[in-house]
């Protein structure tokens, strides 16, 4: 049972490193099947989260597809939500939290879905005026509507760090959809911010005790490595079927969550 553990941890942070969405929503659903409480599964996976995110990040900085500025600028807010919702987590009935964690996964999923049909558009329309930031790095071009990107990425944050799941469930979508922002450079982008949204969610759930370090540095080894192999498929593979089968699992994810949050 350990080692069938230890492969599927392996294997999901391959998985999800590579699209740069971290293991969330993996490592949540997977920690509560094997009999963890969910304060100690939403705290252990931000952990895992913040080393996933973190080692595909070198990768991708290595490749020149991490838009620093970006990322910097997105994830203020997300990190303060993130910190905000780790603290406050334990306000909340378990059965909440896994209920809004299937819908998350739910959002999450469609958002892939669309974002499927559009990927080959993204940058068909160039948006300018006031509020938006004209951002050139290498040779893209995109822009961000400031005024919206304040508001999303805090109540993302929040979510991310309440729930343990990676912020890039939504804004590796939103980046695409909303801000014309290239699928590679999203993906790249995100494993940075995922890392540090990771780390200030886990800073919330550490304030309040709820940890289990044994477990946490044990899966944490896993997923350094399983981050640095993602990261190295995702430079070369073709991203589109895998998006496909990626949304397929998270709507399989969410239902299992929100059942097991209502007969629990």
């Amino acid at each position: 049972m350990l080692t069938l553990s230890l492969v599927l941890f392996l294997l999901i942070s391959i998985v999800l490193s590579a699209v740069g969405l971290g293991g969330g929503a993996f490592y949540v659903p997977l920690l509560s099947a094997l009999g963890y409480p969910f304060s100690i599964a939403s705290s252990t996976s931000l952990f895992l989260i913040m080393l996933t995110g973190l080692s595909a990040f070198t990768r991708f900085q290595k490749a020149k597809l991490v838009d620093w500025q970006l990322a910097l600028f997105m994830d203020f807010f997300t990190d303060l939500g993130a910190f905000a919702g780790g603290y406050t987590a334990v306000r909340f009935a378990p059965v909440y939290l896994k209920i809004s964690f299937g819908v998350v996964l739910l959002i999450a999923a469609y958002f892939i879905f669309k974002m499927q049909r559009r990927t080959t558009e993204q940058n068909q329309f160039d948006k300018k005026g006031f509020g938006y930031w004209q951002r050139d790095f290498g040779e893209e071009h995109y822009s961000l509507f400031l005024p919206a990107v304040f508001p999303i990425t805090f109540a993302i944050g929040y979510l991310s760090g309440a729930l343990g799941i990676a912020g890039g469930l939504l804004k590796i979508p939103i980046m695409v959809l909303w801000f014309s922002v290239p699928l590679k450079i999203a993906v790249a982008t995100s494993s940075l911010m995922v890392g540090l949204t990771g780390l200030l969610g886990f800073g919330g759930h550490l304030l309040t005790g709820q940890i289990d370090w044994k477990l946490a540095l044990g899966l944490g080894i896993i997923v350094i490595v399983g981050g640095q192999i993602g990261a190295r498929f995702s430079i070369k593979m073709e991203q589109k079927k895998l998006k496909q089968i990626l949304a397929y699992v998270l709507l399989l994810t969410a239902v299992w969550m929100i059942i097991k949050g209502l007969i629990t």
